[in-house]
């Protein structure tokens, strides 16, 4: 499904049309709200019969008039040639097979950061994700994380590239200051 999902970023690329947000976490529960923004209509497909979102955006999603739910199901299939057209799903508890029209598929179904070779060196928080202070340094002295291996609130492209700036910057000012210690 990876090809052919849209990140966040591009949600004004669907104004007025139709999408579906798979998951029920946080991120998918509150992006979906924020999609209402510029679709005319936003479904969410989760495989549980409630969410896992916190309660102010559960409530949140289920009084939007631009938002349905389709519990207890998954997505089975992205159907469509250059574009999405549809999405198969899949109802958990009957078996049953559907297709939901749609023009675009955002997926938030958890993440795994890739930061396992980094496991056992600098801090992580139980999800492995990176722990850093705002200046983007890790635990270990001269050692920086930027993007979204970092425990962070936000996971866009760009407040990756934000941190990607600031861990280089400070990363250039750590090597200088430890070339003009060595210097004297």
């Amino acid at each position: 499904m990876a090809s052919t999902t849209v990140l966040p970023v591009d949600g004004a690329m669907y104004q007025g049309r139709r999408v579906i947000v798979v998951g029920g976490g946080n991120s998918a529960v509150e992006e979906a709200v924020f999609l209402t923004r510029f679709a005319e209509h936003v479904t969410i497909v989760h495989q549980f019969d409630h969410f896992q979102a916190s309660r102010v955006a559960q409530e949140e999603a289920l009084r939007h008039p631009k938002i349905d739910v389709i519990w207890e199901s998954e997505v089975r299939r992205v159907i469509g040639e250059g574009h999405v057209t549809a999405v198969e799903i899949e109802n958990l508890r009957t078996g049953e097979r559907r297709e939901i029209p749609t023009d675009g598929v955002f997926v938030y179904i958890g993440t795994r950061p890739a930061t396992e070779l980094f496991r056992g060196q600098v801090a992580m928080n139980e999800n492995g994700y990176i722990i850093t202070d705002a200046e983007m340094a890790t635990d270990i002295e001269g050692v920086f994380a930027a993007g979204d291996v970092r425990a962070k609130s936000v996971r866009q492209a760009i407040t990756a590239a934000a941190d990607g700036a600031i861990a280089g910057i400070n990363a250039e000012k750590y090597v200088t200051a430890k070339r003009a210690v060595v210097s004297r």
